[in-house]
Order: structure tokens, then C-alpha cells, then sequence
């Protein structure tokens, strides 16, 4: 994106904290292309500026008309990119809490149902009225959410060298600011946790569930380093140095949207991933590492991190529980989503790696 795209997205997040920087800089370049003077005429009268707001929705939010010059510098407000970056964090604020005000009083609306930023990009692009009919919207509104989803997750992705090491930080939010050094000693843990006595993997498993679920074991036990990053601990399992996806949350809404996922399934297999909704944006996901042939919960087992850093002293630990353990610590029990087929769109892990490899990888 243009250098200066990346202030207007900083002004929109300061205006707006709720909305994820990507998210901001995915729907600025479907609106406008960063490009602060593009104008799109239509019947109601055309709009303007990074995110295309029209004259009436212009007046609402910045209380002027779109002439309005109040810097004397010679540009229109409506096509400052400071100014207009401000003003549309401000107005998406406003109706992001409009939305959820809708959600909350219609929780049977199937469009309740679809991750808030999509509904936003709906009441944004075809209107409030058209979460009511969800999923019947507009093509374009469609087209719209798709391309945002997939510019965020994109985006949210960090290049690597050509060692397949990170160039510039972690791939998944919300990363460390820093991380204790790694400790595979499961020194801390809590009587019953960071073993994998009696974890095998059962004969007959494909080659692939049947590495991945034995990587992921090997993490288990380390005592820090993976503080918020339980998108890439999963697809660490299967080679990858990072998830490729913006959130848990983001990767849930990809798997929805490409046939991946198996909502509210209580079953899932060897080797699947399984999401909860937190009560948080970013959410949670972990690696099923033992199946129950009677789908029952408390034989399913996870490896998970952070769940027990509290008890046990450590920061980003990695440990193995019960499906049903985990499934209690999210909004009382009732923060499954369901499952979804292994799929990661980072970048692979350098050949030869040995794990567990830290978190930075």
C-alpha cells in the first residue's frame, strides 16, 4: 500500500480502536484504492473520498458540507486523506455500534450470526435494512465481504526471508511485544498437565494427521513464548511458520466461507482444528491431538496455550486438555463454534526444523 495509507489507516484505528488495522486498510483499497480524490457517481448523488462516503453520511459525521475547506489549504475536506481518514473512523464507530445494537436485539437474524465486521461492511455498503435480509443482499455487497475478508487475512500475513523465517515480526494477532525465552522443560505445570503419557496416535492414521498431531504434542510442556498466538501453535502442527490469518476469529470466518468448517459439531477428528468464540474479537483455536470414537468431551483432547499460565506462573505455556475442559473457559460453555478441516495459508517452517521450534519461527 502507498506510504501514506498507512497514516490514514493509523487515523482511522485512532478514531475507531475496535477495528482491526487490515480490516481498515482492506476496505479503504476496495472503496477507493488509497486514493483519496476518487468519486464514484450514482443516483443518490455520488461519493467521495478513501472510504466513498456519500454527501448526506459526509454532513452526519464531520457536521460540513462536502465543499468544506475549515484548513484553508485549497482541498475539499471530504478529500484530505487526514481529515477524511478521521471522519470515517468516527462514522464506521458509529455504525459498528449500530450494528451491534441491531445484533443484540435481533440475536435470530442469521446475519447475527456472520463475524460483526461483515454485518458492518453490510450496513455500510447496502444498508442497516439489509441485515434483516441476510443473506439476501446485493452481489456487490457480497463480492464486497469476500474481498475484504481475503484482503485482511492477507494482509495480516508477515513476508519471510528466503529461509522461511518472518522478515518483520510475528504473523498473528495479538503478538508479544516481547517473549520470554523458550523453556521446553514443562518446568510449572500443574499436576496432570504437560505430559502426553498414554497420548498415542492410533494405527491406520494418514501420514499427515499422524505427524501433525505428533508435532503438536511436542509442544506441550514448553513453558513460554506463545502468549496470543494460538492461530500459529495449531498450524505449527502442520509445518507452517505462522497461520497466515489476522485472528482465530479471521481463520473460522475463512473456513465458514470456503466449506472447511463444520459448525456447532461436537465431534471433531484426529488432527482437526477446533474454534471458540471468547467473548473476545480475536477468539481461540486448537489442534485435536485424541478423538473420541463416542464423541465424548472429556476423552477428546487438545493442546492449547496460555489456558493455565495464570495457575502455573508461566507466559504463553503450551498444555494438554480435555475438549470439555476447554470448552467451560469460553462464555460458560457456550463458545464452541465447531471444527474445520487443517487448512493454513502461512508460510512453511524451514526445512529440517525440530520442534517444538520457538514461537518467532
Amino acid at each position: 500500500m502507498p506510504d501514506e495509507a498507512r497514516t490514514w489507516v493509523t487515523e482511522t484505528k485512532t478514531a475507531c480502536p475496535d477495528l482491526p488495522e487490515p480490516w481498515i486498510a482492506a476496505v479503504m483499497a476496495q472503496e477507493s484504492g488509497f486514493d483519496p480524490d476518487a468519486y464514484a457517481d450514482d443516483v443518490n448523488g455520488g461519493t467521495w473520498g478513501l472510504f466513498q462516503l456519500n454527501a448526506s453520511i459526509w454532513q452526519h459525521a464531520y457536521g460540513h458540507a462536502w465543499s468544506a475547506d475549515l484548513n484553508g489549504d485549497g482541498v475539499w475536506d471530504v478529500r484530505d486523506g487526514d481529515i477524511h481518514a478521521r471522519v470515517a473512523g468516527q462514522y464506521l464507530c458509529n455504525r459498528l455500534d449500530g450494528v451491534r445494537e441491531i445484533r443484540a436485539n435481533h440475536p435470530d437474524w442469521a446475519s447475527s450470526t456472520i463475524p460483526v465486521l461483515d454485518a458492518l461492511i453490510i450496513a455500510h455498503n447496502a444498508g442497516e435494512s439489509r441485515l434483516r435480509t441476510y443473506p439476501d443482499i446485493p452481489e456487490i455487497t457480497h463480492r464486497f465481504i469476500a474481498t475484504v475478508d481475503q484482503r485482511a487475512a492477507a494482509w495480516s500475513s508477515v513476508p519471510t526471508t528466503s529461509s522461511g523465517e518472518p522478515a518483520n515480526g510475528s504473523t498473528d494477532h495479538p503478538a508479544p511485544a516481547e517473549s520470554d525465552p523458550l523453556r521446553p522443560t514443562g518446568a510449572g505445570c500443574l499436576p496432570g498437565l504437560g505430559t502426553t503419557a498414554g497420548v498415542t496416535v492410533p494405527p491406520g492414521t494418514p501420514n499427515d494427521v499422524a505427524a501433525a498431531v505428533t508435532t503438536a504434542l511436542s509442544y506441550v510442556g514448553v513453558t513460554s513464548g506463545w502468549d496470543g498466538l494460538c492461530d500459529r501453535l495449531a498450524c505449527r502442527a502442520y509445518g507452517y511458520a505462522n497461520a497466515g490469518y489476522y485472528s482465530a476469529a479471521v481463520h473460522w470466518q475463512a473456513m465458514v466461507q470456503s466449506g472447511h468448517a463444520h459448525s456447532g459439531d461436537r465431534c471433531p477428528p484426529l488432527g482437526s482444528f477446533v474454534f471458540f468464540n471468547t467473548g473476545r474479537v480475536f477468539g481461540h483455536v486448537s489442534v485435536v491431538v485424541q478423538s473420541s470414537p463416542t464423541c465424548n468431551p472429556e476423552e477428546i483432547l487438545v493442546t492449547s496455550n496460555g489456558v493455565f499460565d495464570a495457575a502455573t506462573g508461566n507466559h504463553g505455556g503450551v498444555y494438554l486438555l480435555s475438549l470439555a475442559r476447554l470448552d467451560a473457559m469460553y462464555l460458560g460453555g457456550n463458545g464452541y463454534r465447531g471444527w474445520s478441516d487443517p487448512v493454513c495459508a502461512g508460510a512453511p517452517l524451514p526445512a529440517g526444523t525440530t520442534h517444538p521450534a520457538p514461537s518467532g519461527w
